[in-house]
Formats: C-alpha cells, structure tokens, sequence
C-alpha cells in the first residue's frame, strides 16, 4: 500500500522505470537545487543528541573509480593519506582533525576524500556532521548519496532515508550494488514490500545479482514477512555465504517455523559452512520456539562452549532456549555463566521465572537489576508485573506501576493490558479499571484482562458489562474473552446471555476454539441445558482433556451416569489418558455404576 504522505519514490518509479537502470546517467542537480530539495535531514536538538550513538556503517574503504567521481586515484597522493588516517581513526577527536585538515587542503571539491570523511562522521553515530558535509559538497556522488541513507538508517530515521533515497532517484546518477542493498534493507525495515518487489525486479533486470545483493534481497522478503519469497529468492542463488543462510535460518526461526530453521541448518552444516553467533542465536531460538532441547543441548556442547563462550547475544539465547524448554535450572545456570548480561540477558531469566511460577525468584532478579542500574525494557516490565500477579505481590506491583509513569510508558498497550491483569490477579479490580480508563487505546487483550479478571473475582455482573462496553467501541473479542464470559454466564447461571455471546460466536471462526467450546459446554451444564452441551461437545473439531473433563463431569453431576459412562470409554478409545480426577467425580456422583480400567470391549455395566 503506497504511504500518502510519501509518494515520490514510487512515481519516480512507475513514471520513469529507468531511473533504477545502470544504462541511465543523468547529471546531478546543482548544489543549489540539492540545498533546497534536501533541507528535510535537518535534525533537532533532540535528534542532533540521539545521532551521537554509533551505529556500523559501511566505509567504502576501496570506491572504484564511478565511486570516486571520475578523479583518478592516482592524482590523490595528499588524498591517500588524509583517507587512511580518517579509516584508520579510532576516536571521534581525530576525524574533526582530519576535517579541518582536508578543508585547508582541498575544500569540499575532492569527492572521493570528503566521501571518506562523510563515512568516518556516520561511523560514529554524527549524521548531522555528514549532513552538513553533504551539504556542502558541489555534486555528491553513488557513494555519499548512498553512505547518508544507510546513516540515516542506522540510525533510526527511516522516514528520512526513504525521503533521501527518493531525492538520490530524481538526480539520475546510477546506484551502485551497495545502493541497492541500502534501499531493499529500507524497504525490509518499513515492510514496504511494493517499492521493494519493484527494486527486486530493476536488480534483476539491470544484472545487478551478486551475492552481497542477492542476500539483501533474501533479507527483504523475509523481513516482509513473505518467507515463500525469500526462499525462492535463496533457492535461485548460485553462489551462498554463512551470511545468507543465517537470513534464511533466522527468518524461519521468527516466523515461527522451527523444524524449517532446523532443516536449513543442517543442509548448511553439509554444506561446509560453519555457523556464526548470528546463526547460533537463531538456531537457539528456534529451539525455544519447539522445545527442541535435545538439540539445543547439543548446540551448548558442541559451539556455545567452545568457540562463542563470552557472546553475550548467544549466552542470552542460551538463557531463552532453557527457560522456553521449562528447564529453568539450567537457565539460571547459563545466566550465572556469562560474564557479560545485558537488558535482553536479564529480561529473558527474569521472563523464563515468571513462566514458571517462581515469582519471587523473577522479582529479586528485578531488584538486583535495578541495583545495578541495568534499564528495563518493555518486556522486562511484563515479566516482572506477571511475577507479581502471580505471588500476588501488590506493593512491588505498584513500586513497578510507579516507574511505568514516571518513565510515561502507561500509553503503551501491552504494558497497560499487563497492568489491568495485575491489578485484578491482587483483588484489586477497581484499580485495573481506572487503568483501562486511562489507556488511550484498549485493544482485545487490555479489555480481556478486565473481563477475566471480574470473572475470576466473583463480579460476574461487571464482566458482562464489560464485554458490553468493548462491543460498543468496536473491539472484536479474542477466544479468551470469549470463554471469559462464557465462564460469568455459568456462574450467574444466566443462559440469555449465554447464549447471545453462542449466537454471536457462531459468526467468528472462535466458535472452533477447544477452549471456547469447553467454556460453552461449562455454561450450558451449569444452567442445567445438557442437550445443548452435548450438541456442543459433538460439534467440536477438536478435543482436549478440558473439553472431556468438562462434559463427562458435566454428566456426572447431571445424574446422566450413563452417559459420562460411555464418554469415559470413548475418551479412552481415543487415546486421551482418563485422569483420576474425572474417574473420582463420576465414581462419587454415580455410586452404583463400575469402571473397568482396561475394558475388552467398550460397555456399561449397572450393578
């Protein structure tokens, strides 16, 4: 979908295709017509301080003589030596010296050392230098256009580098392979896969693959999203790098496709490539994702402990994977391992405490972690609010509620919906509403958390209220809410309503949901409408241990013993374990009936 706001790069596309051909070279606009056109890039104060973070940048230690502008090399001997100095440079001091030493010496006229000069500021995080260099200079070629766009990428401003890559499009000069990996991972960043299929399509018209280009187009699509895209990209590529498969792996592994990721890493091991941290993180992750602990075991012991030891991204993934694979132990062991953690590091064992219900454990690391004045992200902040939800700490709640104000986080979604369920997990629900009240959007997940929690809390009234009030804002329920309300209904035994919220389910593709249809068949027995219960458990593409549990209980205490008898036999037959539980309610409920563990044949006896 083409951005309203930002329409340029697109016509300059559909209107003039051959702008992104090597064939065509236009002359450059003026440097009068580039002040003008180009002023957008002026950063605020504020901006002009965020630049100051460093961020990789590409150097173009060895531009060919395109990149150079037509100069000879050869001719720059006092050049030469300006530019080692400025790629040698190890502090941000000694590149304003060199600056001030190119301008005695060559002003901005000399594009290939002042191309240098704009790469050494961007390699330091200063984009408003480069900028002003940029500026200044009277007609910046492929490398500088190309150095300021991913500058700006790097750094964050997105929506000015896509302004810049627009503008660098009407000047005509012919992009470079470097230009057309910048723009495809502008284009992966901004998800904006029209202007990137159509970068794709002028890279492979213009014969511009090569393996640098060809892994950044693998990136884009599966940046996208567009995972088929990208292994077709990958599967057409002659020539493959450790790079490249990382891409692959990596994408499978955020997408949710683990046994992919598995498959790709292993014809990469055939291959001959051997991994990169990079490609460790993924690998681990997809473990976590699969509860692959076999293999992620084998990963520890055969790389992570020999070659990647002190990497902090992979001992961090270390952490994620074991406590992903319930193995919270050995998480915590990872994490004492690493000599060096970050916010990701600690979030991550903090997170995996949490999910296992060791709460007091997540919030001491909280506490230790602020000791040590290591900032949280929003994750860390979730994690640590679900630890005190879950132990019912409401004072470390409320320390953590403070600091989300205090830092103005209270109008992020995801935190206002963890905060709603804290507060009603302490008992505390009329705080979780004023929390709702005050969230500037409240989306299914915020409104479910205060539905649940009414329900969980005995105000059954009030959750059906509520479902009332996320209805009229436009809020589609999720399947959660769903059998939240299901579960109010049950309990006021109020079979309209409950039947309402079936009526209304009957349109959504929740009506499929093991969980709401267990939650139906709840409400249907409490109200003592067994029929429909069972035509409900009937109807249900798929079953669970809930769903059985649910409607053999259901039976049981309905005085329908025969029937729980014959589900219990048929929950059998399927291969689903008869739990003592449900045997204990219908042996208690029923008296003078008997269950054969082991039966020959599926049967009912009556004593």
């Amino acid at each position: 979908m083409l951005s309203p706001a930002l329409p340029s790069v697109y016509l300059s596309l559909v209107h003039n295709p051959a702008l992104l051909t090597p064939q065509l070279h236009i002359a450059p606009l003026s440097k009068t017509a580039n002040k003008k056109r180009l002023g957008f890039c002026r950063l605020s104060g504020k901006e002009a301080a965020l630049s100051g973070n460093r961020v990789g940048s590409d150097n173009f230690e060895h531009p060919d003589e395109g990149c150079c502008g037509g100069e000879s090399v050869s001719g720059l001997s006092d050049g030469e030596e300006l530019v080692r100095g400025l790629q040698s440079s190890s502090r941000l001091r000694e590149v304003r010296k060199l600056h001030s030493a190119i301008l005695k010496v060559f002003g901005y006229s000399n594009v290939y050392v002042v191309n240098n000069l704009v790469s050494a500021y961007l390699k330091y995080g200063k984009l408003v230098d480069a900028r002003k260099l940029f500026d200044e200079m009277p007609e910046p070629n492929v490398v500088t256009w190309t150095a300021l766009i991913n500058g700006c990428l790097g750094l964050g401003y997105e929506t000015e580098a896509f302004q810049l890559f627009g503008d660098f499009l009407e000047t005509g000069i012919r992009p470079n392979a470097k230009t057309y990996v910048c723009a495809l991972n502008l284009c992966g960043r901004r998800a904006d896969l029209a202007l990137g299929r159509q970068i794709h399509a002028r890279v492979v018209k213009g014969s511009w693959r090569s393996l640098i280009v060809n892994s950044a187009v693998v990136n884009f699509y599966a940046q996208s999203g567009e995972l088929s895209c990208a292994f077709s990209s990958f599967d057409e590529m002659v020539e493959k790098d450790v790079i490249c498969w990382t891409t692959i792996i990596s994408a499978c592994a955020r997408q949710g496709r683990g046994e992919e990721a598995f498959d790709m890493f292993s014809q990469m091991l055939a291959g001959g490539f051997s991994p990169n941290e990079f490609t460790v993180c993924s690998v681990l992750k997809a473990c976590g994702e699969e509860r692959a602990l076999r293999l992620g075991r084998q990963l520890h012991g055969a790389l992570v402990k020999k070659i990647y030891q002190d990497d902090v991204f992979v001992g961090t993934s270390l952490v994620g994977m074991y406590s992903k694979c319930g193995q919270i132990e050995d998480s915590r062991r990872a994490f004492n391992a690493m000599r060096k953690r970050n916010t990701v590091t600690w979030t991550s064992i903090i997170a995996g405490y949490a999910r296992k219900g060791f709460g007091h454990e997540a919030i001491s690391l909280f506490r230790v972690m602020k000791r040590r004045n290591i900032f949280g992200n929003d994750l860390t902040i979730v994690s640590t609010l679900r630890a005190c939800g879950s132990v019912e700490a409401l004072l470390t709640g409320k320390e953590v509620h403070a600091q989300i104000v205090k830092n103005s986080l209270q109008r992020n979604t995801y935190i206002g919906s963890t905060l709603v369920w804290f507060y009603c997990k302490c008992g505390e629900y009329e705080t979780g509403f004023t929390v709702l009240q005050q969230m500037p959007e409240r989306d299914a997940v915020s409104w479910t958390a205060m539905i649940s929690g009414c329900a969980n809390l005995g105000h059954e009234p009030e959750a059906l209220e509520f479902l009332k009030e996320m209805l009229g804002e436009g809020v589609e329920p999720n399947p959660f809410t769903y059998s939240s309300a299901l579960k109010a209904c049950a309990n006021l035994e109020a079979i309209h309503q409950g039947k309402l919220i079936h009526s209304s389910l009957n349109k959504t593709p929740a009506v499929s949901n093991v969980f709401v249809g267990s939650a139906l068949i709840n409400m249907y027995a409490k109200c003592g409408y067994m029929t429909e219960a069972l035509r409900v458990f009937d109807s249900m593409p798929e079953r669970n241990l809930v769903s059985w549990k649910a409607m053999i209980v259901a039976c049981a205490r309905s005085g329908l013993c025969r029937e729980a008898l014959q589900l219990l036999y048929r929950m059998q037959k399927e291969g689903i374990g008869v739990d003592e539980y449900i045997v204990t309610a219908v042996l208690s409920a029923c008296g003078d009936i008997e269950w054969e563990e082991n039966p020959v044949e599926s049967c009912v006896q009556s004593s």
